[in-house]
């Protein structure tokens, strides 16, 4: 899904990095600390000028992750879903600055609902509305 997408992110964005996340680093909740290994990270760097670069977290997860009513909220991995919310709205219009001797890098943080086949419509319209 994001391949067929590339075109339209470079647009916007000079910097395209799809990065699979293969136990290299953790998240942790903010209500409780639990540790989240996010499978990929979408990195997106703007063209403006203004180096600022987009950190979404990705997390795709097939349907046998659902409950038994077809959701992922009251699913064991509904936890995850919740605090990638929470990371939208803790971040949301704020931006991060790492500050070098040489430089300041500019960051927003992102948590996008989880991705899977079925649901991919609501996981590209929540992509193209974080990144907006």
């Amino acid at each position: 899904m994001l391949d067929r997408q590339i075109d339209t992110l470079k647009e916007k964005y000079d910097g395209i990095y799809l990065v699979r996340n293969e136990r290299h680093f953790k998240i942790y909740s903010f209500s409780d600390g639990q540790a989240f290994e996010p499978d990929f990270v979408l990195f997106l760097r703007e063209r403006s000028g203004n180096i600022l670069t987009y950190q979404l977290f990705v997390e795709p997860k097939g349907k046998q992750f659902k409950d038994a009513q077809g959701s992922y909220e009251n699913s064991k991995e509904g936890w995850k879903l919740k605090f990638l919310r929470e990371v939208t709205e803790k971040f949301k219009g704020k931006t991060l600055e790492f500050r070098t001797e040489r430089k300041t890098q500019k960051y927003r943080l992102i948590g996008v609902p989880f991705y899977n086949n079925e649901d991919e419509n609501e996981f590209k319209r929540s992509l193209y509305e974080a990144v907006e």
